[in-house]
């Protein structure tokens, strides 16, 4: 079961995407591989569950991804890859999605550590004061039974999913 690293964002899921396109564009986050291309598909997917990609920088900037996405209420999830994962945004939440498996990652200090690193990355690049590492299974709430930060949470702990929260030094 691969990791997910949920916070919770005050930026629009507009802003979330420029944010995070931006950075991997640019000078990039110190621990968080950007994807192995300079440009590279951005997926975006409306409440219909239709998908289609934006090629990233090439056909359109990270400025007018965001507005795109700003315009177009319906959108619900945005994915960028990664060198290895991706980025999947909602609205009010960011998430680190790695390959590496949850139950390893838990018994492995050398792995805590890796994770722990890209997780105080991401959560200062966002203000976030706490995150969430869990298995695979957190996202699939989010938009349903998870609409905000706390409701998250609660649906972690009432569906047993295996998580960490932390809280993150200011």
């Amino acid at each position: 079961m691969p990791i997910e690293i949920l916070l919770p964002t005050e930026r629009t899921l507009g802003g979330a995407t420029r944010a995070v396109v931006e950075q991997l564009l640019g000078p990039g986050f110190v621990n968080i591989d950007a994807p192995e291309e300079s440009s590279f598909e951005v997926e975006l997917t409306n409440v219909d569950m239709k998908e289609w990609g934006e090629l990233v920088p090439d056909d359109i900037s990270p400025a007018e991804l965001s507005d795109k996405i700003k315009a177009d209420k319906e959108i619900l999830r945005v994915r960028v890859p990664l060198r290895l994962g991706h980025f999947l945004l909602f609205p009010g939440f960011v998430v680190l999605c790695r390959p590496d498996d949850y139950d390893e990652f838990m018994a492995d200090p050398r792995a805590r550590q890796i994770i722990g690193r890209e997780s105080l990355e991401l959560a200062h690049a966002f203000g976030a004061e706490e995150l969430v590492v869990a298995g695979d299974a957190a996202t699939d709430f989010l938009g349903t039974d998870a609409t905000d930060w706390k409701s998250l949470k609660e649906v972690l702990e009432e569906e047993h999913i295996g998580h960490q929260l932390v809280q993150i030094p200011k």
